[in-house]
Formats: C-alpha cells, structure tokens, sequence
C-alpha cells in the first residue's frame, strides 16, 4: 500500500513537471499570462460583494516544481463574478489553469476566467480547476500558509491564505 502510494506521488510529480515545463515552452499571444504587476494594489482592492473563499490549499512538490491551490469560491451576492486572475508574492508566476483531457492526454490549459453566478459557488480542485503556482521564491513548507489573491474584474480583489499540505492533499 505504502509503495503504491509513493508510486502515485512520484507520477503525479514527474506529470505536473513536464506538463509545467511544456506550459512555459510555448507562446500563446491569443490569451497571454497576465503578469504579477498587471494588477492593482490588493491592499486597496475592494472585494466583490458577497464573494468568499474557503479551503484553500497549496499542494507541496519537492524540488521546486510548479504547484497549485485548490479552494471554493463562493457568490452569495445577487450578481454574477468573473475571476479573471491570481497573484502572490510567494511565486514568479501565477496563472488560473484548468486539467483537461486533449486527444486522450491529460493537460493543463490556461484560462482567462472563470464565471461564478450569483448564489452560486465553484469549486478549485485537484483534476479540474486550479491555481497554478510557478517559480517559487522559496522552499514550500507543510503546515505553513501562504497568501494568494485573486483577481476578480472591476479591479476587485479577495486575498486568502492557503495552508501547504503534502502531494497526497
């Protein structure tokens, strides 16, 4: 069990890495990465109305290679919310990302937004939807948490901290 487990594990890391890798490779000018300072201040940012963030988590690799965090979104507002981008000190780039299955291939996609209607949520998960989290500017701790935040249009912004959990989640 233990073997299968650590089998598990190592695929999942030798699949994210070469995924990562073949990501940053290529040159997509239709929808470019937006970078870190695209964005305004958070600090100043108001949050979307009725707009909350919980359970969020950031998946540890070892030897730097590229994460990802997980959480749901929630609308409780009476007007639907568009992400439209992530951001943290904590990583050299921070791209909304989603895990689809092309021409039976597992692949990770880059997307522009993500729509959450109001009273409605969406969920951030391991195989769909996630944050992804390259370049990190220093070793990733279990037990530790880190802040992201995301991005939503009309410049608002909702900053969350997400703990760092081991690859098994």
């Amino acid at each position: 069990m233990k073997y299968a487990f650590k089998l598990l594990v190592a695929a999942f890391a030798a699949a994210t890495s070469l995924s990562a890798q073949a990501h940053a490779g290529h040159d997509h000018p239709a929808h470019p990465h937006p970078g870190q300072s695209s964005f305004g201040d958070a600090a100043t940012a108001a949050a979307p109305e009725g707009v909350t963030v919980t359970n969020c988590w950031i998946r540890a690799l070892p030897n730097r290679l590229p994460s990802a965090a997980y959480f749901t979104l929630s609308n409780g507002g009476d007007r639907d919310v568009v992400l439209v981008g992530a951001q943290s000190k904590a990583f050299g780039k921070v791209m909304l990302h989603a895990s689809k299955t092309v021409t039976g291939m597992a692949a990770m996609v880059h997307t522009d937004k993500i729509e959450v209607p109001a009273s409605g949520s969406f969920e951030f998960a391991p195989g769909g939807h996630h944050v992804m989290l390259e370049k990190p500017t220093s070793t990733l701790k279990i037990g530790e948490t880190l802040p992201i935040t995301l991005w939503f249009e009309q410049g608002r912004a909702i900053t969350m901290d997400c703990a760092i959990r081991s690859a098994a989640g």
